[in-house]
């Protein structure tokens, strides 16, 4: 049986059919996550319209559940109505590892880094099958990227990323190489077998070397940071592709995931 429901969006009162039977607390729960999930590093904020739409969900429903997620500090209501991240998710993001050990124990290194370099500067993990950016320190000399600290981008592509899949089980590597690989440049890698001579020679060599591979006039190098024999994350220089002296850049770069592996070793 579905009822109608009389709800405000943005000052206008519309129809909306919702079933009689409220959702079990398991699907509440997912849709609630499935809200979330839609604010992304390049999506800032989203009217219930929207949000709607993202996660076909009935604006009745959706709407429910957003009351809910603005009283819990989940998300805020702007003046223009639409929705943003509010306090309670990035207090809870403080407490993950990657915020209160690998980023707060990286921060000092990757600090010096900058001030040797005068480069960007960043952090990444291996996520679901992409590398997720910790941290980012840029200055005004810095050359423009499109990483910045919660972004995610594509293994192949990236230094950081290229030495996090090189250091991952030789199954992981077989199951993303021979998966459809994205070509943000003409310059990036994306044959099979072409990718996994690249990977051989960051394992040996020790680092990762990227020309134009995301970027069109940039280049990047990075190095793993390795405690036990896992490589946890990998920290990168991103320059101009006149900059990149990848002798220079390694040293340094080597010197600072030394330095963090010995500051995780002692938390």
């Amino acid at each position: 049986m579905q009822n109608f429901h009389q709800v405000e969006v943005g000052g206008e009162t519309v129809n909306s059919v919702a079933s009689a039977a409220e959702p079990a607390p398991t699907a509440l729960l997912d849709r609630a996550l499935g809200i979330l999930e839609c604010f992304e590093p390049d999506v800032e904020s989203l009217s219930l319209t929207e949000l709607a739409d993202r996660t076909a969900l009935p604006l009745s429903t959706c709407h429910r559940i957003l009351s809910t997620l603005v009283a819990r500090g989940f998300l805020v209501r702007g003046s223009d109505r639409r929705f943003h991240i509010g306090t309670s998710l990035w207090m809870i993001a403080q407490q993950a590892p990657l915020g209160y050990i690998l980023r707060e124990k990286s921060l000092p290194a990757l600090a010096r880094l900058y001030e040797e370099t005068g480069e960007n500067i960043t952090l990444a993990v291996e996520d679901r099958g992409e590398a997720l950016y910790v941290e980012r320190l840029m200055g005004e000399r810095s050359i423009p990227t499109v990483s910045r600290a919660g972004a995610r981008l594509p293994l192949h592509t990236t230094g950081v990323g290229k030495v996090l899949l090189a250091f991952q089980s030789a199954s992981v590597i077989d199951a993303y190489v021979s998966s459809p690989l994205v070509r943000p440049t003409r310059d990036s890698i994306v044959e099979p077998e072409r990718l996994r001579r690249e990977l051989t020679q960051v394992r040996e060599r020790g680092y990762a070397v990227t020309r134009q591979e995301m970027t069109i006039g940039s280049g990047s190098i990075a190095v793993p940071i390795i405690q036990g024999d896992k490589c946890v994350a990998a920290i990168g220089v991103i320059v101009h592709l006149a900059r990149l002296d990848v002798n220079r850049l390694v040293a340094s770069l080597t010197r600072a995931a030394e330095t963090i592996t010995e500051e995780l070793d002692r938390a």
